[in-house]
């Protein structure tokens, strides 16, 4: 399967640059994509939310966690998080500070998505 989703310039520069290895994502209002249904080999295009520049990546694997601090500690926070400073305090903090995700997590988890470039 095929899914677009937009993102944010900086996480989207990082997946660029070879920096940020996985995309965390959970189920809100605002984002239907059914992230529990990906499996390695689908394909996902990013769309900066700045530029609308696209950047297309193949899933690797996906990996469910109940919390962003799970997810942190057993992915890396390095290959997840795209800003400073990168620790889990700093992840949980910006991760809840999308709209509609603490509410998304604390329904749904959070799905680590790992992005292979193409």
């Amino acid at each position: 399967m095929e899914y677009t989703l937009d993102l944010n310039d900086r996480p989207f520069k990082a997946i660029l640059a070879g920096t940020k290895k996985i995309e965390g994502r959970t189920p809100t209002e605002f984002d239907k994509t059914p992230f529990g249904k990906l499996i390695p080999g689908d394909l996902l295009t990013f769309i900066n939310n700045v530029s609308n520049e696209t950047l297309k990546v193949r899933v690797a694997f996906v990996h469910h966690y109940p919390e962003v601090k799970k997810m942190l500690e057993k992915e890396g926070v390095q290959n997840v998080m795209s800003s400073e400073p990168k620790t889990v305090k700093h992840g949980i903090e910006s991760y809840n500070s999308i709209e509609g995700y603490e509410e998304g997590i604390k329904k749904n988890g959070i799905y680590a998505i790992g992005l292979e470039l193409l």
